[in-house]
C-alpha cells in the first residue's frame, strides 16, 4: 500500500525576502506569499487531499490555513515538521554568515555539521523522514498535503533524488511542492518526478 504526500514549502516571508536566515524564529507571510500559497492550493484541488499536515511555525500556519480554505479539509500541526534549528546563527543575514566556519558544509551539503546550539542537516533528516514515515503509516491509500520549510526538505529529498540539491532557497522555491510516494511494503520513499 501507498500514501502520496505532497511535500510543499511554506509561501514567502518577510525575512525571505531580504535573505535573513529564520530556521526556527519566524516572520510574517508577504502578499506575494499569501499569492504562492494559494496558487499551490489551486493546483493540488484536483488532487485528493484527505488531510493537511503542518509545521507550528507561523509562515507554514499561515499557509496551511490558505490551503484549507480552498482544500476544505482538516490541518494538523506537527511539532516535527518544523524548520533545521541553526542555533545562534537564526535571525542573522546569510551575507554576513559566509566566513563562518563550515558555511558550506552546513548550508550546501547534508552532513553533520551544525552551527553553534544548531541541527545538523543530517539529524533535520533523521527527524523529518521519521515524522513522514509516520505520517505516512497513520494515513495508508490516502493523498496528504505536508507544509514544512526548505532546508529540512531539502535534506530529507537528499537521499531520494541523485540529483543534489545543495541550494534549498532557489531548488525549493516558496509555495513549491514535490510528490513523494511512501510504500509501506518496502518501508521506503520514492520521489515521483
Amino acid at each position: 500500500m501507498i500514501t502520496t504526500i505532497y511535500l510543499a514549502r511554506h509561501g514567502e516571508t518577510q525575512w525571505n525576502t531580504c535573505k535573513r536566515l529564520q530556521g526556527q524564529l519566524d516572520s510574517q507571510l508577504t502578499v506575494n506569499g499569501i499569492a504562492q500559497a494559494t496558487q499551490l492550493a489551486q493546483e493540488l484541488k484536483t488532487k485528493p487531499i484527505s488531510k493537511i499536515f503542518t509545521s507550528p511555525l507561523g509562515r507554514a500556519q499561515h499557509s496551511a490555513a490558505i490551503c484549507r480554505e480552498i482544500l476544505d479539509c482538516e490541518v494538523v500541526t506537527v511539532d516535527d515538521l518544523q524548520e533545521r534549528h541553526f542555533g545562534v546563527w537564526q535571525g542573522r543575514s546569510f551575507e554576513s554568515l559566509r566566513p563562518q566556519p563550515n558555511f558550506s558544509a552546513i548550508f550546501e551539503q547534508v552532513t553533520d555539521h551544525a552551527p553553534p546550539q544548531g541541527e545538523s542537516a543530517v539529524a533535520a533528516k533523521t527527524r523529518l523522514t521519521r515524522t513522514l514515515q509516520q505520517i505516512a503509516q497513520q494515513h495508508l491509500q490516502q493523498s496528504l498535503l505536508v507544509i514544512s520549510h526548505g532546508d529540512v526538505i531539502r535534506s530529507f529529498v537528499s537521499d531520494l533524488s541523485a540529483q543534489s540539491f545543495c541550494d534549498a532557497y532557489s531548488q525549493f522555491g516558496n509555495g513549491s511542492s514535490l510528490t513523494v510516494i511512501y510504500d509501506s511494503s518496502q518501508q521506503r520513499f520514492i520521489l515521483d518526478i
